[in-house]
Parts: C-alpha cells; structure tokens; sequence
C-alpha cells in the first residue's frame, strides 16, 4: 500500500514537471525520462520472471 502511494505521488509531481517543461518548449525531456522509467520497469519485470523460471520443480 505504501508503495502505491509513494507511486502516484511521484506521478502527479511527474505530470506537473512535464506540463512546466512543455511550456518552456522543453517537451522532449519528460518523454525520454517517462521511457527511461519503462524500460526500467519492463527489464525488472523480465528479471523477476527468469528467477521464477530457474527454480528447480521437484
């Protein structure tokens, strides 16, 4: 539960960053983070699904 907080509170300050820098023509710079972050969490979750698949079933 405090992990889902703490996710969308970093959101809503995401969303307000990225609506500055679109008004400072600077768009291009919350897209890239908002990929980097994808990539992160898409590469966690691969991680996580290859140690599921290295445990030995008996």
């Amino acid at each position: 539960m405090k992990r889902t907080i703490i996710f969308l509170v970093a959101i809503i300050i995401f969303i307000y960053i990225s609506i500055y820098l679109y008004n400072q023509l600077l768009g291009a710079i919350p897209l890239l983070l908002l990929s980097i972050l994808f990539f992160y969490l898409a590469y966690r979750e691969r991680k996580k699904g290859k140690k599921k698949a290295e445990i030995p079933v008996n």
